[in-house]
């Protein structure tokens, strides 16, 4: 954990912007007379945000735990649509008294040359009307967040969350699975038109954001304000591509083994079948509890690495876990980093399922990662490009993989593994579906609802093709992009899942090859950070950069050999 030097209170409590304004003050009247004098503002205005981010991520951990308590909503709101963009304008600011002194050239590229990269692309983005239109798309997305979060459904005369009602779907019952999705269904259909309206708000409050940046379209400003420096949107395209050459055939061939498991026709494949289980074989139980869940995990990891162990440990002892499923809780999972305490929070709907095991394990990798960072007193490089962050989490899915045996018997853990590799080539084809649909969506922003719809049904034939039986409920069909909660918060935060999936296909195989050496290169490369780029990190755990098709095929045919020795 690195030293701070409390140039401000680590424990500031932050009600409005004028709790942080006179830091900022100091910052912009002080003398700089050479780059050591530079390198310190550098550390201390990385230590205000650090001060601010920790504070602004409980009020999101705070919302997300509870979206019915107003008390949560409004400081949650207060961060979002007060404090942050007047920080926003006070950074740029900073950054601009930074980048424009002469000594900003004399700072070592050694250390901060991607430093200097992040802080000029923001300040090439940044506008001051844009600030506004972030609050407001804030806004929007804590309106989904609650929208979503407040669904349930009465099954069996019990009212449940939709993660808890998801787990039927499992069930080798095809009555129980059908009234399950159905009623999971009909009620996220209920609220489409409220979804749209929350997606229309931001989708042109997106254009508007683009375009005061001298963008043509929101895609090409949201690549640039990803920071992403090592690859083009052409390049996510022919990722797309290359998916649907290399992978839908292999993950159609997965899910028609699925279908004849169950015993159904061709033409009898329906959408409740898709997460069944066959007559005869219950669904994967691997805990009851989440404290359950957590305990075998500490342990995994443990045995993994003793020091990924304490630091689930030490979570634990400081109470930063969230992870049964409950009424008025937003939906999915998330690891957030705490910049002053140096450890993260992590949230998810646990309901007693293996994909729990595997969100835990996935989380569990992003939090060794903010610990492996915890040390550099940077925020610029603790936060870590999105690709390389679920490269961390997505490794350590794997690399744990192989001591769920803590979980289950011999049988249920193999199945369990098999399980696993199956789920990652047929995610793929979703990850192009959720890339694609968003290209379109803001390359062709004057589009209408029902276009919306239409293309994103496009896209699913085009990548999931025609093996699931929709008749009856097509309408369902179009509207699942509402589901994918990155498309409404987190737009273009999607290719990355694909991209580090390869990686972490990459970091399994060198594990499976030499585990302390795969080990000491994992890591190596989260403990970089953001402070080399991309390339670079990859190379220091021991893999390369590259999401071509050559590269995409030979993982592919990894994987396959792989669930070959998974066989029964």
């Amino acid at each position: 954990m690195y030293k701070a030097s409390n140039f401000i209170p680590s424990q500031l409590t932050i009600n409005s912007w004028d709790d942080l304004k006179p830091y900022f003050d100091i910052l912009l009247g002080g003398q700089i007379n050479n780059s050591d004098d530079l390198s310190q503002l550098i550390v201390h205005y990385s230590e205000i945000l650090s001060v601010f981010h920790e504070q602004n991520a409980w009020a999101y951990i705070n919302m997300s735990r509870e979206t019915d308590n107003q008390k949560y909503v409004d400081r949650h709101e207060l961060f979002a649509v007060k404090i942050a963009p007047e920080l926003e304008k006070a950074g740029n600011a900073v950054e601009k008294m930074i980048v424009n002194h002469p000594a900003f050239a004399d700072l070592p590229n050694e250390r901060y040359g991607q430093f200097k990269k992040k802080l000029k692309r923001e300040l090439e983005l940044f506008r001051k009307e844009n600030v506004v239109l972030s609050a407001e798309i804030s806004k929007l997305s804590t309106k989904y967040d609650q929208l979503t979060g407040g669904l349930t459904v009465t099954l069996d005369g019990e009212e449940m969350p939709m993660p808890k009602a998801a787990v039927r779907l499992q069930s080798a019952d095809r009555a129980i699975r059908q009234e399950a999705w159905l009623a999971m269904s009909e009620k996220r259909y209920s609220v489409k038109g409220k979804a749209d309206d929350i997606y229309n708000g931001m989708l042109k409050l997106r254009v508007e954001t683009a375009k005061n940046a001298d963008y043509e379209n929101y895609r090409d400003y949201s690549h640039a304000a990803h920071q992403r420096f090592d690859y083009t949107p052409q390049d996510a395209i022919d990722f797309q591509n290359a998916i649907e050459e290399h992978i839908v055939p292999l993950a159609r061939k997965i899910a028609e083994s699925h279908r004849d498991k169950l015993g159904l026709a061709q033409d009898d494949y329906r959408p409740w079948d898709v997460a069944g289980e066959p007559v005869g074989q219950e669904a994967l139980k691997p805990f009851g509890t989440g404290l359950e869940l957590l305990e075998k995990t500490i342990s995994i990891f443990g045995d993994v690495h003793p020091q990924f162990g304490n630091n689930l440990k030490a979570m634990q002892s400081a109470d930063l876990f969230d992870l049964e499923s409950r009424k008025g809780k937003a939906p999915g999972g998330y690891n957030y980093g705490l910049e002053t305490t140096g450890m993260p929070f992590i949230f998810m709907n646990a309901a007693g399922t293996h994909r729990n095991v595997v969100t835990m394990c996935h989380e569990g990798g992003h939090a060794m990662h903010t610990f492996l960072t915890n040390d550099e007193s940077l925020i610029h490089y603790r936060n870590t490009p999105s690709e390389m962050a679920e490269t961390a989490s997505m490794s350590m899915e794997l690399i744990t993989a192989e001591r769920w045996n803590i979980f289950y018997d011999k049988k249920d853990h193999i199945r369990a593994r098999r399980e696993h590799l199956e789920d990652i080539i047929s995610f793929f084809p979703w990850c192009a579906t959720v890339d694609a649909f968003q290209h379109w969506v803001y390359l062709n922003p004057e589009h209408t609802v029902a276009e919306r719809d239409n293309y994103f049904d496009e896209l699913i034939q085009r990548f999931t093709p025609g093996l699931v039986n929709w008749d009856g409920y097509d309408h369902f069909r179009k509207s699942l992009w509402q589901r994918q909660l990155h498309i409404f918060g987190m737009p273009f935060y999607y290719i990355e899942y694909g991209i580090a999936q390869l990686g972490a296909l990459q970091v399994y195989r060198l594990y499976k090859q030499d585990p302390e050496a795969a080990l000491a290169g994992y890591i190596k490369g989260l403990s970089l950070g953001s402070s080399k780029p991309l390339p670079e990190v990859w190379e220091a755990m021991g893999i390369k950069f590259d999401f071509s098709a050559d590269t995409l095929k030979e993982l592919v045919e990894f994987v396959q050999q792989e669930l070959t020795k998974l066989q029964d």
